[in-house]
């Protein structure tokens, strides 16, 4: 099937998945302000996929659960994939998603007692071209809730006001979050500044049974760095592996 068809077809399916989206607090756990605090939150996931440059369409897929408030490593799961699905930009969950759904079956398996009370993704969720990022996708499928963190901002028609490079000026002045709203009035998430003296921003957005509040106050209780714990340590896992990989092919 051409790209085109193919693009065109999981249009149709996202915006079908879009009608079952939950976008506000849908938690085993909750939150007080005033004492910062997540009464009820004791296991946090993280996902991410790596790929070695010599094979595109070979994956290394690592889905991490810590505890919290400690972000100690509870479980790692870690596998290497196949995927023969093309890459298309604004599709990436169909290329990754059955992966994904591996290491939850996988984890169901092993330790069941561990599945994560909400889940971090290395990706986007509502900020998307048509509000239906990777974390989206996978909370829908997996009916988990998810929140979607990117680092690097995703460029489309909506935010074309939005100046990547301006972001980390205001941010070097001392912003620590930034609210991301479309021309269309759309709020597709928020810019957020990590912990200490980074002026780099990551961005942060509702996957899936969360609502962006939430998912922003989630986000920065699992910084220690940049990035969150639970995708920080799933990506070096993953890409650890793949450079594994990269170093014995010849």
């Amino acid at each position: 099937m051409a790209d085109s068809d193919l693009a065109r077809e999981w249009i149709q399916l996202q915006s079908q998945l879009l009608t079952q989206l939950i976008e506000h607090d849908d938690l085993s756990f909750t939150y007080d302000a005033h004492t910062n605090t997540f009464p009820g939150l004791h296991i946090v996931g993280g996902v991410d996929i790596s790929y070695p440059r010599t094979d595109p369409n070979h994956a290394i897929v690592a889905l991490t659960i810590l505890s919290f408030p400690s972000l100690s490593l509870l479980h790692q799961t870690t596998f290497e994939v196949c995927i023969d699905v093309p890459y298309i930009a604004g599709f990436l969950a169909f290329r990754e998603i059955r992966a994904y759904k591996q290491a939850f079956a996988a984890l169901q398996v092993d330790r069941p007692d561990l599945m994560p009370q909400i889940l971090l993704v290395d990706g986007n969720g509502l900020l998307h071209p048509r509000r239906f990022g990777s974390a989206c996708h996978l909370g829908i499928e997996l009916n988990v809730p998810t929140i979607g963190v990117a680092k690097n901002f995703l460029h489309f028609d909506d935010l074309a006001h939005v100046d990547g490079k301006e972001l980390k000026h205001v941010f070097r002045n001392g912003a620590s979050e930034i609210e991301l709203k479309g021309q269309s009035g759309c709020v597709y998430g928020k810019a957020v500044r990590p912990p200490g003296n980074a002026s780099n921003p990551i961005f942060v957005s509702v996957g899936h049974r969360v609502s962006l509040d939430m998912a922003v106050h989630v986000v920065r209780a699992c910084s220690k760095f940049r990035v969150p714990e639970p995708i920080r340590v799933a990506d070096q896992q993953s890409r650890k592996i793949a450079q594994t990989i990269e170093s014995i092919v010849p």
